[in-house]
């Protein structure tokens, strides 16, 4: 997933209101608040990117995980330790942090 110029304006100025046209700032009606320049937002855009990057194995995990009601499930009749071995560990091994 890409972030987009509108997602690191927000993320720069959350209580600004503008209006964006093909990707550009057309009008800035937030006069308290000072408007982000194109450097300002290519740099916030690329550091949202790299924090995006840098958590893809959190959702890699996320979606390896059975659902919590078959762990509940599987801790009832194999209990804890075996969760932690048989489920657990093998995504945590599959999909490990940077």
């Amino acid at each position: 997933m890409a972030i987009t110029k509108l997602e690191a304006i927000k993320s720069l100025q959350p209580n600004a209101e503008f209006i964006m046209s093909e990707d550009e700032i057309v009008e800035w009606h937030s006069q308290d608040i000072t408007q982000p320049t194109d450097e300002a937002i290519a740099t916030e855009q690329a550091r949202l990117q790299a924090e995006y990057d840098a958590n893809q194995y959190q959702r890699d995990r996320a979606v390896a995980y059975p659902a919590i009601g078959e762990q509940l499930d599987y801790i009832f009749h194999h209990g804890l330790d075996a969760w932690k071995a048989d489920i657990i560990q093998p995504i945590k091994d599959q999909f490990p942090k940077p």
